[in-house]
């Protein structure tokens, strides 16, 4: 599921070149997807679908929730977002999980 999602996302990093034309996704009590998505526009990533990068966000949880350790997750987040670093890579996978699991974040 993560490997698909992530594929979807297609996920390049534009530094100060990121588009603001996007939609709000629907606010879910599970996460903050308009918070989502401002976050990863605040931070330079850039993407043609908001709906495809909300959906990957939320799979970097359900990877984590099952048990995928952080240095698995970030190999795959670049390995399926060829034009991302091991940082931008990390970075996707914080933002996600501040917005989505926070409480992983402590277990990091």
């Amino acid at each position: 599921m993560m490997k698909r999602l992530l594929a979807l996302l297609g996920v390049s990093a534009m530094i100060g070149l990121a588009a603001p034309a996007y939609a709000d996704p629907a606010r879910d009590p599970d996460g903050d997807d308009g918070g989502f998505i401002a976050a990863l526009q605040q931070s330079g990533f850039s993407f043609a679908n908001a709906g495809s990068a909300v959906a990957a966000g939320r799979a970097v949880c359900s990877c984590l929730n099952n048990g995928e350790s952080g240095l698995e997750l970030v190999h795959d987040v670049k390995s399926h977002n060829p034009g991302m670093d091991m940082e931008m890579a990390s970075n996707f996978a914080l933002i996600s999980a501040k917005f989505y699991c926070p409480h992983q974040l402590s277990k990091a």
